[in-house]
């Protein structure tokens, strides 16, 4: 008997370790259409099936075309909103729901999406579709007879845009957190904060057809398809020039490396480092997109300076120091007037800063220089000094550690200093000496 239990708990075990615990939360929303499904079948008129065919079609239509966004995370993104919005507004919340299910197992069929995604997308959309469907009707104050009164009903309208976006973004912000390891609040509020204007902005379109709609004639509705493709044209046009920009700035920061092959990569090196680092000291994760990007594009500036200054090998005379030390300001009025780069263009200028106030170019000091910045100053330099150089060999992993400890307090901040110690322990096989200290 004993045995037999040993082999059915090792069995069991056997089973869970296989068992990916984030695919769970999939699962769970996912199978969770099969209830719905049931509920929806017996509460639907099926008599009506052609005004269901209709929207099932539109739907299906509207959530074929994907774009993406440039996020933290990219993120596909479809013009279904508008048309689920208008199926709040003018169907039952069961007939709405059996639509959605329906119209998105199709499109997700049609888009060869693996299954587990097209049942999660399937099962989030159905919930909020109907806990959003639950809150209109509860909060509708025009009469049952009444489709829609724009004007009683605009408080239960806008309070449905947030109820539903609100649960979207819950639920694909966990999938992100549990697949990529970020933590949950700082994926769910960059997800809402970013992409709310873009609700907002189609809902006017569900509002007029839903006041175009009857029962009867349902295609009337069809009408609003041109100004629709024009949002979506519009959207996908501001989408695109964003990631255009970036992959641009992206472009421009390789070619200024490839200049000089003594520093090629340099810059996703120091991305690479200053993103770890900010993940270190915990901050948001709006301040480690926007570091990270920043140290993508902190050199961009050099693409004036002459590469005989550049790629000399031994000392610069004063005259090209001071030419050197103009790149932060030529890069930050780059990346000032450019959106994606807005936020992060302070980090690239006060890079060379030093906690001292013997830095470049504003001689800031101490905690007036901006967190970014003091992460890019440590990441800078590190990859600079393990990197060969054409008037000297790189540095050994444990000597440019140590120059970061030495500099500690003077040119560098010791709270980064330490929390890039801890990163190069975990991440690039940095033994640290306990004789080494930071400063405080």
């Amino acid at each position: 008997m004993f045995s037999d239990s040993f082999k059915i708990s090792k069995f069991l075990k056997s089973i869970y370790k296989k068992i990916n615990y984030r695919f769970i939360y999939v699962y769970l929303v996912g199978f969770s259409i099969f209830p719905i499904i049931w509920f929806a079948i017996s509460h639907v008129d099926f008599n009506n099936w052609y005004i269901l065919l209709f929207w099932i079609v539109l739907e299906s239509a509207a959530d074929l075309k994907p774009f993406r966004s440039i996020l933290y995370y990219r993120m596909d993104m479809t013009l279904s909103f508008s048309v689920q919005l208008s199926m709040i507004i003018l169907l039952d919340k069961w007939e709405a729901v059996l639509v959605v299910i329906v119209a998105t197992l199709i499109a997700e069929f049609i888009s060869k999406k693996a299954w587990y995604k097209a049942l999660f997308n399937t099962g989030q959309y159905s919930l909020c579709l109907l806990i959003t469907s639950i809150f209109f009707d509860l909060l509708k104050l025009s009469p049952p007879d009444v489709t829609l009164d724009i004007i009683l009903d605009l408080p239960a309208i806008i309070l449905s845009v947030i109820v539903y976006y609100t649960l979207n973004t819950f639920f694909i912000s966990i999938v992100i957190s549990l697949f990529t390891g970020n933590r949950f609040i700082d994926v769910f509020l960059s997800d809402y904060k970013i992409m709310v204007w873009f609700y907002f902005s189609i809902a006017p379109i569900s509002i007029a057809a839903s006041l175009l709609y009857t029962p009867t004639q349902p295609y009337k509705v069809l009408i609003l398809i041109p100004p629709l493709i024009m949002a979506d044209q519009a959207i996908r046009r501001y989408y695109t020039l964003s990631m255009e920009t970036v992959e641009t700035l992206n472009v421009l920061a390789n070619i200024i490396d490839e200049r000089d092959s003594y520093t090629y990569s340099h810059s996703m090196r120091v991305a690479e480092y200053s993103s770890k680092i900010a993940q270190e000291l915990h901050l948001s994760q709006d301040a480690i997109y926007e570091i990270e990007t920043a140290g993508r594009v902190h050199d961009v500036g050099k693409i004036v300076i002459e590469d005989g200054i550049l790629k000399k090998p031994g000392k610069l005379t004063y005259a090209e120091y001071e030419k050197i030390k103009k790149h932060p300001e030529v890069a930050y009025r780059l990346l000032n007037n450019l959106k994606p780069y807005k936020a992060g263009a302070k980090y690239v200028l006060y890079h060379h800063e030093r906690m001292d106030g013997k830095g470049y170019p504003h001689k800031l000091t101490g905690s007036s220089i901006p967190i970014g910045a003091r992460i890019l100053a440590v990441a800078d330099c590190y990859d600079a000094m393990t990197s060969d150089r054409p008037y000297r060999k790189a540095l050994p992993q444990k000597e440019a550690v140590k120059e970061l400890i030495k500099n500690s307090g003077t040119q560098f901040d010791p709270v980064v200093v330490k929390a890039f110690i801890k990163v190069l322990e975990r991440d690039y096989g940095y033994v640290h000496n306990n004789d080494n200290f930071v400063k405080k």
